[in-house]
């Protein structure tokens, strides 16, 4: 099977929507309380959504953002979940110069592609854009996520999260630049 890895500019908006339904599919319509919120940090931060098509169908994407500083300690000192109370404005850019923190959103494979390579294939993808950015100047500070579901949960400690807290069946981790970026 051949898999093609669209991220920020190749993806077009009805690339967005079908990332979207993937994730009411699979999380349930409860969890995007939001859509226009979604959208709106997909136009700010494009580079934040990757993509896995096979045969032109989204069967997989990743999505994380580089957040504002404070979005750390709103979620560890609030135990705060942070989906879709995310705002746009808490969505920066990458900069030179200062640490940029990155809040990793989601990890999401169809069920009949599950196991077979195609969430390694995303979170190398992110790996390999954050790298690349560290090299350019914009150095990655703390990485975080929120896990979910059993799996999330799973993903995040074989990427070589720390739990910091769980609460009603969420679970904030942080991640280890050195752990997850393989000593950048």
């Amino acid at each position: 099977m051949d898999i093609l890895i669209k991220q920020g500019e190749r993806l077009s908006m009805q690339d967005f929507e079908a990332i979207m339904e993937l994730d009411r599919k699979s999380f349930g319509d409860n969890i995007i309380s939001n859509e226009g919120m979604a959208e709106k940090r997909f136009l700010k931060f494009k580079d934040g959504f990757i993509a896995a098509f096979a045969d032109n169908v989204l069967i997989g994407f990743t999505c994380f953002f580089s957040v504002d500083s404070g979005i750390y300690q709103r979620a560890v000192d609030n135990q705060e979940y942070i989906d879709d109370n995310l705002n746009d404005t808490e969505v920066i850019p990458l900069e030179k110069g200062r640490d940029n923190d990155i809040l990793l959103f989601d990890i999401v494979v169809e069920q009949a592609f599950q196991q077979q390579g195609v969430s390694n294939l995303l979170v190398n993808s992110i790996k390999d854009y954050l790298k690349k950015k560290n090299i350019e100047g914009c150095p990655i500070g703390k990485i975080i996520a929120f896990a979910i579901t059993a799996d999330g949960v799973n993903n995040m400690l074989y990427l070589g999260g720390k739990p910091i807290w769980s609460k009603d069946k969420v679970t904030l981790f942080e991640l280890y630049n050195d752990i997850f970026l393989r000593h950048i």
